[in-house]
């Protein structure tokens, strides 16, 4: 094999490394995010509130969130919300962050026992929802935007 030959099967070899580790993750969290999506909208529907329709822009934003709570080891709320917002007809608003090192499921019956994250739910006002998932650690960090 020559130089050249060996050159083109490193640059091969890179091109399908680089493909596969950014590739398995935009993957993984997007399976996430829809896991998430039916969850949430599977206790709606079991309470006759209409499903949800998914934001993928802001999805992204509430990703960015999730990981920032990663990083910080800890769950805080979005502190601006209009800049979330921005370029979105809205009157309505909810969040939901949680963490658990189960799965999607288990995060949201943990929602579902807690007031206020049930309330956000199952809120009518809310039409559409934005999801970030991260995971990180084994464990499942989970930035829920609701918007109507």
């Amino acid at each position: 094999m020559g130089k050249m030959d060996r050159m083109r099967a490193v640059i091969v070899g890179m091109s399908l490394m680089l493909t596969l580790f950014l590739a398995a993750p935009a993957s993984a969290t997007t399976g996430l995010r829809h896991q998430m999506l039916d969850a949430t909208n599977d206790s709606r529907a079991s309470r006759s509130v209409p499903r949800l329709l998914l934001n993928d822009r802001m999805s992204r934003v509430a990703h960015r969130h999730s990981v920032a709570m990663a990083n910080a080891g800890t769950l805080f709320h979005t502190s601006n919300v209009q800049t979330y917002l921005s370029g979105v007809h809205w009157h309505a608003w909810g969040e939901n962050v949680g963490m658990t090192s189960g799965s999607i499921a288990h995060i949201e019956r943990m929602f579902m026992h807690s007031a206020p994250h049930r309330n956000n739910i199952l809120n009518h006002a809310f039409k559409h929802v934005a999801i970030g998932v991260y995971q990180h650690g084994g464990r499942l960090w989970v930035t829920v935007f609701f918007y109507g």
